[in-house]
């Protein structure tokens, strides 16, 4: 090859270099800015959504599982499974709507907890407790009262409220293997909710006193260390709300963050003080604090006379960000677990992450009245199946 020719090859060369690096910019600008338009344009990740992600499905599109209707069915959602509990028989399904573990448990009217890879099942107003993860028994116990409540934290720790003895309510800290670790007791109040921080190192008990003629509403945070050594003298924090205000739930998030619910507001406990961080006006007609760093309410809005609309709000407890995502009719239910968010419209029913971003939206020919929620899969609940929504 002569030297003309050699200089004509590196000049091609040069040139489809050239045309192939101008090809990936124009991609990756292409690819910036439609990632900046669906975030910032609603307008067009409502079209990406329904035309690119194909994020609307319908009943007719989706697995689902029979229900024996013939017998009880108690169903939960929890990690990536359905599970379905007849007959002592905790029934465990994936996404696709095959049984893949069963697990035989003596419960016949139970209640749940749930958190990370752990279910919580124990006999409400018996004295069986479980806990599972997967498709195996981690533990199974025994407790003298009758049980009222259970809550599991993301590493297996669980609080159960009991009574029917001689105190209102005698609570019960066991570890991830099963371990009693102690127990509190309540002579003059009642608790209404339980929680264990994430470090395993705090129990959160929501308690209310109705002795006086006003009822008074209190957290008391024990140190978990401590209480192993003398329950007596456990008690880090003890925080009383106002007079009259009645709590209705806790649970910590992350950074050991304890989220209060009233009747009036959300407060947040951290390093043992009391903050409101909303108040639970007559405009916001559901809230929910079971999420990671978040709290979420529906804000009604008036748009004319005649017609109003509600926002979903999710806002941030670290920052006070608020991300709002606007819905058009009557939400009949909220619900909260874990990144997901799911808006039951009756009839629809539309799945939102923590930023507002719509993940999935189904379409019923039916009113849709029950749905539970784990955290990668979503059932909604008929008289004789459940209908999967992978998320």
């Amino acid at each position: 090859m002569s030297i003309i020719d050699i200089n004509k090859y590196r000049d091609k060369m040069t040139i489809k270099k050239k045309v192939i690096i101008g090809i990936i910019v124009v991609i990756i600008i292409g690819i910036a800015i439609s990632i900046g338009a669906y975030i910032k344009i609603d307008n067009f990740r409502e079209w990406v959504d329904i035309y690119f992600f194909k994020k609307n499905i319908e009943n007719t599109d989706i697995a689902y599982i029979n229900i024996d209707t013939t017998n009880n069915s108690n169903i939960y959602a929890y990690d990536k499974y359905i599970t379905i509990l007849q007959k002592n028989t905790l029934s465990m399904y994936t996404s696709n709507g095959n049984k893949t573990e069963e697990v035989e448990i003596s419960i016949s009217n139970p209640i749940y907890s749930s958190n990370n890879k752990y279910l919580c099942v124990a006999e409400s107003k018996g004295n069986n407790i479980y806990l599972i993860s997967g498709g195996n028994i981690l533990w199974q116990a025994s407790v003298e009262g009758n049980i009222e409540k259970v809550n599991v934290n993301k590493n297996g720790y669980v609080s159960v409220i009991e009574k029917g003895t001689s105190y209102k309510n005698i609570i019960v800290i066991f570890n991830s293997e099963g371990k009693e670790l102690f127990k509190t007791y309540l002579s003059s109040s009642i608790a209404v909710a339980t929680d264990i921080s994430g470090n395993n190192q705090y129990l959160a008990i929501a308690e209310i006193d109705t002795t006086g003629a006003i009822i008074q509403s209190r957290i008391k945070i024990i140190s978990i260390e401590k209480a192993k050594a003398d329950p007596t003298n456990s008690v880090e924090y003890s925080i009383s709300g106002e007079e009259g205000e009645l709590i209705t739930n806790i649970t910590y998030q992350d950074k050991e963050k304890l989220m209060c619910i009233y009747d009036n507001g959300i407060h947040l406990i951290e390093s043992g003080n009391d903050t409101e961080i909303l108040k639970l006006e007559n405009k916001i007609i559901m809230a929910d604090i079971r999420n990671k760093n978040n709290i979420v309410y529906v804000r009604e809005k008036s748009n004319n006379l005649f017609s109003t609309s509600r926002d979903v709000v999710i806002k941030n407890v670290q920052n006070n960000n608020e991300i709002n995502y606007e819905v058009d009719g009557t939400i009949k239910s909220l619900q909260v677990y874990d990144s997901n968010i799911v808006i039951n419209l009756g009839t629809e029913v539309e799945f939102i992450n923590t930023l507002g971003w719509l993940q999935k939206k189904y379409k019923s020919r039916q009113e849709v009245s029950n749905i539970v929620l784990g955290s990668s899969v979503a059932g909604i609940i008929y008289r004789d199946k459940i209908e999967i929504i992978a998320l």
